[in-house]
């Protein structure tokens, strides 16, 4: 029992020095016995309102000042009993206010208590509701942006197919960071000389920490790319391997296979959380599988820039001059696009026939018929070889599209009308032709060449 504030008790010392003074004095003209009442009522007052210790100090106060006022200022003597009484139901009084005062404060205690709860559900419905809202507001986001999402992915798919391995890698994560969101991405691929991956190209924040290299063994992205698996960090708190592994910047994992083996792993470092979820999984291995063909034929590209120049058995150049020639003649000195056409032919039946009369005999007749179409032009065509083994191309400087449709046309009747003899046999090719040109009608870069030109292949086949 104690008062827990300094300025509740002077405040009820004072109380109780005015009340005992003011039930005595003579001019007042208070009957003694009204005076002790206030004492008692002020007393019981105190007790319910500050606690029974404020009713005790109130009573002893004001009831001792009383007792001094009665016998030096009225001239009559105190009778103890009397003031033994009073005092006892001052107690008594003090006591019962006290109890009041405690089921005064347990009641107070409750409504705060449901006061508190209400306004902390109040919140945390907020909360919900506002996270409700959010989702909400995803999902109708997500709806609005599937109206032209297939028109965009395709425009960005069309912009990783490219033949520039560092540009084609670039757009793809370019292109999952649209669709995802995502604010840090970087690819890995498998080094062969230290057997483990090295970072190939990142995107967004810097993420500190991160190395250059990583083992197979021990990180997210190695356990990837030996299994073949999306890895999502969900994933983590159901598999006691992987939530050994250091998974602290792998949100989301992908494998990237190239001709059925995982050649690299692009790894989410860093994800919004409203946008972690199983649909943005899905099309982050949506555009991975469809820039697969693309990244592929940069790879490649790339490989052809590393190896031989010319064809080791007709000595003609290979596809990687081609491409340099293109690009070399694409402007003239004045700085504008020049006119130019590029043809390319396909045998048809080139397995067939390198399994009947082998690789080296057809590769040699199908560069002495590129030869043969060449000399028939006075254009002057550059006959190099092409991706496949059965493809040939001819780039023909200062010739526009109706001259190279021309061209075409007659290079299928030289075609038809000629045979060549094989072991003794006449044998006949027959030849699917892709062709494209750049000018003023027109004016393409060779990567666009390549493309029209192979898509007029590809709709032969049909």
């Amino acid at each position: 029992m104690q008062l827990k504030k300094p300025k509740i008790l002077l405040e009820t010392i004072i109380i109780a020095i005015i009340i005992g003074i003011l039930s005595v004095l003579p001019f007042l003209d208070i009957d003694i016995d009204f005076g002790i009442m206030i004492i008692i009522a002020v007393t019981l007052l105190l007790s319910f309102w500050h606690g029974r210790l404020a009713g005790l100090i109130n009573l002893l106060f004001a009831l001792s000042l009383h007792m001094i006022g009665v016998f030096y200022l009225r001239g009559e003597v105190p009778h103890p009993l009397v003031y033994i009484n009073i005092f006892s139901l001052g107690l008594v009084l003090s006591y019962l206010g006290g109890s009041l005062n405690e089921i005064r404060k347990t009641r107070d205690k409750k409504i705060m208590y449901r006061f508190r709860k209400n306004a902390d559900d109040k919140n945390r419905y907020l909360k919900i509701s506002r996270a409700q809202q959010d989702i909400i507001g995803e999902l109708e986001e997500r709806v609005t942006r599937q109206r032209d999402s297939l028109n965009l992915l395709h425009e960005r798919i069309k912009e990783i197919d490219c033949l520039d391995t560092n540009m084609s890698i670039s757009k793809l994560l370019d292109t999952i960071v649209h669709f995802s969101s995502a604010e840090s991405l970087s690819l890995w691929v498998f080094d062969k000389n230290t057997n483990k991956l090295k970072l190939r190209m990142s995107k967004g924040e810097e993420q500190t920490g991160r190395e250059d290299t990583l083992n197979l063994k021990d990180t997210i992205e190695g356990w990837v790319f030996r299994n073949n698996q999306l890895f999502s960090i969900r994933m983590s708190l159901d598999y006691e391997n992987l939530s050994e592994l250091n998974h602290r910047q792998n949100i989301i994992s992908c494998p990237v296979v190239l001709d059925n083996k995982t050649w690299g792993v692009i790894n989410i470092e860093s994800l919004p959380f409203i946008k972690y979820s199983e649909y943005t999984e899905n099309i982050i291995q949506i555009i991975v599988n469809l820039a697969q063909p693309a990244l592929k034929k940069a790879l490649e590209f790339e490989s052809l820039l590393l190896g031989e120049e010319q064809n080791s058995i007709t000595g003609l150049p290979q596809f990687t001059q081609l491409y340099r020639e293109l690009d070399k003649n694409r402007y003239d000195e004045s700085g504008t696009f020049n006119s130019s056409s590029l043809v390319i032919l396909e045998i048809q039946g080139f397995s067939e026939l390198t399994e009947k009369y082998g690789l080296e005999k057809i590769i040699t007749l199908q560069a002495e018929l590129a030869r043969g179409i060449a000399e028939r032009d006075t254009h002057s065509p550059e006959v190099f070889h092409y991706r496949e083994d059965n493809r040939m191309a001819l780039y023909i400087p200062h010739m526009d599209y109706d001259g190279c449709s021309l061209f075409c046309l007659e290079t299928l009747e030289y075609i038809n009308s000629r045979f060549w003899t094989l072991e003794g046999k006449d044998t006949y090719f027959e030849v699917n032709i892709g062709y494209s040109s750049s000018g003023t009608g027109e004016k393409m870069d060779p990567d666009d060449l390549l493309k029209k030109a192979e898509y007029l292949l590809e709709i032969q086949k049909i």
